[in-house]
């Protein structure tokens, strides 16, 4: 099998670059983080892209989006040590993946529409995550630094409508994509809330473990349930009855 699309040598050198990341960042070893933490992007946006291409539509140009956009916030967020202002530029990077995800799942909601079919699972966990997400700015906002408060809201809502429309997914793609990309937006929404709370609240023991480890399998899991809806064998049949 081509090496560019095989998932266990990509998940092997993911999960290798995760490590490294963690361990860098547990050690104050910059060069290490430098080489590690890149990778985890270039490394899943590789092979999505090369597993997706011959299938490329709005949906997978949309979450390839939300990959690069997400390797821009992870290089910048490495130089906050350098200079704080950076923190603000790697949360508008993760700004415009969150929004890249919430328009591919709503893309993939749009495309396939089934009516009423499941919404009320779909409202129901939706519901929950905004709730959270409500109750989780409201204690931080008061915590945030001056002028931390507009952009730090703006990116709860990015963040929550990511999760909120992945919820929405239910009945409309194939079960194993559904719960892979609800699972990996809620491991988002962990490792955030996470960083958030390291940074504004109270530091945590081991801090970049409890950031990078779900943040990490969320991203993965998103990519992988992406490709498990475009490659499923009925959304296949579905494209070249279109195309014939």
């Amino acid at each position: 099998m081509d090496p560019k699309k095989n998932t266990l040598l990509n998940g092997g050198l993911y999960l290798l670059a995760l490590i490294g990341t963690c361990v860098a960042q547990l050690k104050g070893l910059h060069v290490l983080e430098f080489i590690c933490k890149p990778l985890l992007m270039i490394i899943l946006s590789s092979w999505f892209f090369f597993n997706s291409r011959r299938l490329g539509d709005r949906f997978t140009l949309l979450v390839q989006a939300g990959l690069f956009f997400s390797l821009i916030g992870d290089v910048v967020l490495m130089f906050t040590y350098w200079d704080d202002f950076n923190f603000l530029v790697g949360l508008g990077a993760f700004f415009l993946a969150q929004l890249c995800y919430a328009f591919a799942f709503a893309q993939n909601i749009a495309d396939v529409g089934g009516g009423l079919d499941g919404v009320l699972v779909s409202v129901l966990i939706g519901f929950a995550i905004g709730t959270y997400a409500f109750f989780f700015s409201w204690d931080l906002m008061p915590r945030l630094e001056e002028g931390l408060g507009v952009p730090v809201g703006a990116y709860v809502v990015a963040l929550a409508l990511m999760g909120i429309l992945a919820a929405f997914r239910y009945r409309r793609t194939y079960p194993r994509s559904f719960w892979l990309v609800l699972i990996g937006s809620l491991l988002f929404i962990l490792s955030d809330s996470a960083l958030a709370w390291d940074r504004f609240r109270s530091p945590l023991k081991w801090a970049p473990f409890w950031i990078m480890v779900p943040y990490g399998i969320a991203q993965f899991m998103i990519a992988a349930g992406a490709l498990a809806h475009v490659l499923d064998p009925d959304n296949l049949r579905r494209r070249e009855a279109l195309t014939t």
